[in-house]
């Protein structure tokens, strides 16, 4: 039986609450695509060229937030390890979050810096 501490607890608890905004931010998704595809089809959109930016830029800054946390829990993991096979493995989970983390920042990047009638030209991803 493995047995759990405190800590490890708490950053399930945490893993847990952010997945909840992860289902979130894919929702906000699912309704900027559908908006974008009415858009190419010429039909009457759900959001206003604003709204759907500002929602855009929303779920940037929410992917973000929820990379960042990822990136907290997993250090957290990192120092609670007590094997060098489990450092390592923590190694490549901060490293694959410091990654994700540069591309949310580069999205977010490229959204902030995009007008809201021109918004409906860029990817909508999902990190």
């Amino acid at each position: 039986m493995i047995k759990i501490n405190k800590g490890n607890l708490k950053a399930i608890d945490i893993q847990f609450y952010t997945l909840f905004f992860s289902l979130i931010s894919i929702i906000i998704s699912l309704v900027l695509t559908y908006n974008q595809r009415l858009i190419k089809k010429n039909k009457k959109t759900l959001l206003s060229d604003s709204n759907s930016y500002n929602l855009s830029l929303f779920n940037r800054i929410l992917i973000l937030s929820i990379a960042l946390i990822f990136l907290y829990v997993n250090y957290k993991d990192y120092k609670s390890s007590n094997t060098s096979k489990q450092k390592k493995k923590c190694t490549l989970q901060i490293d694959a979050s410091i990654l994700t983390i540069i591309a949310s920042i580069i999205s977010l990047y490229v959204v902030y810096n995009s007008k809201p009638e021109a918004i409906a030209n860029i990817q909508n991803p999902i990190v």
